[in-house]
């Protein structure tokens, strides 16, 4: 068996030999990089909001949403997002909105959302987001780990629901490109239905290689203040990727 093993990592580090020269992907400017080093040596989380904020800054798409705290609020948010919404509880220290009831999908006129707003207030609280519906797509998740011995670690596996039951992940250490990131790709278990399933189109397996690279960048320009940071679902679809919720959690807050 070690024999054995010894060979597979021969060929392993022959096929790492062979990888064109990694060409990394730009951090932000530098007072966007700063800005950001700055709230995350503060203690508080970084709710849906922020984390979402900060990928948009690292080049990473998100839904258009505005936080907002009335139905009427909610109302004025969809007319300018466009209809179809989804609406989330913002409340904080919920970690897993489904499990609460906090996400309501594909809510397509004033009074299912006036309808929806008041039961999620009623329930968890007034703090809400609306966002502008994702497109259909495979759901993965990104995260960052620390690690006592390497630091940050990047993570890439299945997301939604099933990123506890399939437990299907790779890790890399940041920084890295797009063909390292596709070669984390390719080695999930769910890669396939990347390429189409029952009918759906093949999705932009480029595109969300070159979102893993970018997550990378940022792992590598703060991963120092994160002790964890989550992204799930990033839903990946022929049309490109999108990250849908996250959460992030400073080095501080884990003290």
């Amino acid at each position: 068996e070690n024999a054995l093993l010894a060979i597979r990592h021969a060929f392993d580090y022959r096929d790492f030999r062979l990888l064109p020269r990694q060409v990394l992907p730009p951090s932000p400017d530098r007072a966007i990089v700063a800005l950001w080093r700055r709230r995350l040596s503060d203690v508080q989380i970084l709710d849906e909001v922020e984390s979402l904020a900060l990928l948009r800054d690292y080049a990473i798409a998100v839904p258009q949403g505005e936080v907002v705290s009335t139905a009427d609020e909610a109302v004025a948010a969809s007319e300018r997002i466009g209809w179809p919404v989804v609406l989330k509880t913002a409340m904080p220290g919920i970690r897993h909105k489904t499990d609460v009831g906090g996400v309501r999908l594909n809510i397509g006129s004033t009074e299912a959302l006036r309808n929806a707003f008041e039961d999620m207030s009623s329930r968890l609280g007034t703090r809400n987001v609306v966002a502008a519906m994702a497109p259909k797509g495979v759901e993965l998740a990104l995260g960052i780990v620390r690690d006592e011995q390497f630091g940050p670690v990047v993570l890439i596996s299945a997301g939604g629901t099933l990123i506890e039951v399939l437990r299907d992940k790779q890790s890399a250490l940041p920084p890295f490109d797009e063909n390292w990131a596709r070669r984390l790709v390719d080695r999930l278990s769910v890669r396939t239905l990347l390429d189409g399933h029952r009918g759906e189109p093949p999705t932009d397996v480029k595109a969300l290689a070159l979102v893993i690279a970018r997550f990378s960048r940022l792992a590598h320009d703060l991963g120092d203040l994160i002790a964890e940071m989550d992204v799930n679902p990033l839903i990946v679809s022929a049309r490109g990727v999108v990250a849908v919720d996250a959460l992030t959690f400073p080095i501080s807050e884990r003290r």
